[in-house]
């Protein structure tokens, strides 16, 4: 009787332990659900080290094929672009993540398969559909993350261990089954050859399995992409989401096998300590069943490879699209793009504002032509040549603009701005400036049916005056051919009146009143005129001899184009 009444008891706080774990657990998803539902309209808050960022790009930099469109690391560099990709990364999973990283360096070249207006139907939906949005979301989450690596380089590990043959391991049976055999035939043969049997199966196994081990990682984050894909093509998704997920359910359906191996082999790292556990782990040595089972399961993924990298993809994609719509509800507003293929199209961006800057002010303008912006330190030159650049890729990249109007053709876009010395190739700032403007001379040479949308940013700031503002004037030039479009930033007012036939001059200007500096951060029409270099010195405290003979020298330079020292 005490006995029973003990078992009940110990049945009991099992009952209670489950109950209570699977009660927290729905209770941790509800919450986290909630996060999801106010997360909307407002932007992401977090940080990623160079660590992570890397293992984020490498989905792209495993598919990336050479391209002249894609966005180069000088431009993803000069850009900005990690803290842009940060903006806007809502994704829940490894893989939306890694596919919205690479769609941002994949600008699109046409529209020719409808990908624009497709993305487009899908960003809307998710946008309006607040509960298909929110189980997508809670499903993707449960795929999670794949640890240290990106699947991809896990399937390049995988690739090394090669294909392997389940030989040894079916032998290991065969000498077990026949030690059994021969103990009832023989026992006094049959027990030294099974206990030798036994050593040489566990021994084998152990090391077999130390080697196995280590993947058993990729495998689950597989399985939990077939479960996500499942989950998600299970919810009850509108007409806009058929294509996708008729697509989602084709790839996952081959790998039915795969995931038929899989119960034991995830479990090859896994143990509790239970009485039964250990016993079927016993079996397992002297068996290697499950290692036969994932030697199947790796030569599996060995010839679909592929396949698994596109179903990755696929659940990216949606991963992504519910991320694009989350950073167009954040943003105070925003348009899908006007795109078309050639090189007629004006270039027009009406009230366009940089993504990441808070509370920004907005620019407009309408370009057949390139443009020279002029204007002093910190007065918005650079800030602009970003927020024009920045958008250009939005608009091909996630058809998402900061702006209330882009158009605009299918660019191939270069920058040349934020660049540094190579102390690690010994090249000076100047070698490094001219390499980046030649890559941009090198595109515009070739024959590429997209223009070219380039941004420059003190053009040849490394060297001395007078060859800076002959080279300048030279590149420029050739940076205003017919389907280039290049809007570049100087202090060399000369550079206005020597390229006017070619370009447009716009410019910034400030104010400085009572002792300090207000800038308007206004793109204005025509080159720059006022001179405040020598007032900030007067600010800052230099002394009223410097300042005088400074602002002399300046307007006689101005008048007679010529210095003389005073």
């Amino acid at each position: 009787m005490e006995i029973l009444v003990l078992l009940i008891l110990l049945m009991a706080v099992f009952l209670y332990v489950m109950i209570r774990g699977a009660l927290e657990e729905k209770d941790k998803k509800k919450k986290y659900r909630r996060q999801l539902q106010q997360l909307y309209g407002s932007f992401p808050d977090r940080t990623y080290s160079a660590e992570e960022l890397d293992k984020i790009s490498r989905y792209y930099w495993h598919r990336r094929e050479v391209s002249s469109h894609d966005i180069d690391e000088i431009t993803w560099n000069d850009l900005g672009m990690d803290s842009i990709f940060a903006r806007m990364n809502y994704t829940q999973s490894s893989s939306g993540e890694e596919y919205l990283y690479a769609m941002l360096r994949r600008p699109a070249t046409d529209d020719r398969d409808g990908a624009k207006a497709q993305m487009s139907a899908q960003i809307d939906y998710m946008m309006e559909h607040e509960k298909e949005r929110l189980d997508t979301m809670m499903s993707l989450k449960e795929l999670g993350s794949t640890g240290k690596y990106a699947l991809s380089d896990y399937l390049d590990y995988l690739g090394e261990l090669g294909v392997r043959s389940n030989k040894v391991h079916y032998g290991c049976i065969f000498l077990l089954l026949a030690s059994v055999a021969v103990l009832f035939v023989r026992t006094s043969l049959g027990v030294p050859m099974l206990i030798g049997t036994a050593c040489f199966n566990i021994v084998t196994y152990m090391k077999e399995k130390g080697i196995a081990a280590p993947y058993v990682t990729t495998f689950a984050y597989i399985i939990r992409m077939l479960h996500c894909a499942d989950e998600i093509a299970g919810h009850a998704l509108g007409s806009e989401m058929e294509s996708y997920v008729a697509g989602l359910k084709a790839k996952r359906s081959g790998f039915k096998d795969f995931e038929r191996h899989s119960g034991m082999v995830l479990k090859m790292n896994a143990s509790t300590g239970n009485i039964d556990e250990l016993l079927f782990d016993y079996i397992k040595m002297l068996t290697h069943i499950d290692l036969i089972r994932f030697n199947k399961m790796l030569n599996i993924v060995h010839q679909n490879k592929d396949a698994i990298i596109g179903l990755a993809g696929d659940i990216g994609y949606i991963d992504a699209v519910i991320s694009i719509g989350y950073f167009r509800a954040a943003l105070p507003y925003y348009c899908t793009p006007l795109l078309q293929t050639g090189h007629d199209s004006r270039f027009v961006i009406s009230e366009g504002f940089h993504p990441c800057i808070e509370n920004p002010v907005a620019n407009s303008f309408s370009q057949h032509r390139g443009m020279i912006i002029t204007g002093s330190n910190a007065s918005g030159k650079s800030t602009f040549l970003k927020m024009t650049a920045v958008n250009a890729i939005l608009a091909q990249t996630i058809y998402t603009c900061a702006a209330k109007m882009y158009k605009g053709n299918y660019y191939r876009i270069y920058s040349s701005m934020s660049l540094r010395d190579n102390l690690d190739n010994g090249e000076s700032y100047y070698i490094v400036e001219i390499k980046a403007l030649k890559r941009i001379i090198d595109a515009a040479d070739t024959d590429d049916t997209a223009p070219l949308l380039c941004f420059v940013d003190e053009v040849l700031r490394g060297t001395n005056t007078v060859e800076r503002i002959a080279a300048s004037t030279q590149i420029l030039k050739r940076l205003s051919q017919r389907g280039i479009y290049c809007f570049a930033a100087t202090h060399d007012i000369e550079l206005t009146h020597l390229l006017e036939q070619d370009y447009d001059n716009c410019h910034f200007e400030e104010e400085v009143q009572h002792g300090d500096v207000l800038f308007s951060y206004r793109l204005l029409e025509g080159r720059a005129h006022t001179r405040n270099a020598i007032k900030l010195l007067e600010i800052i405290g230099f002394s009223k001899e410097i300042i005088r003979k400074a602002d002399d020298m300046a307007g006689a330079f101005l008048r007679t184009g010529e210095w003389k020292t005073i």
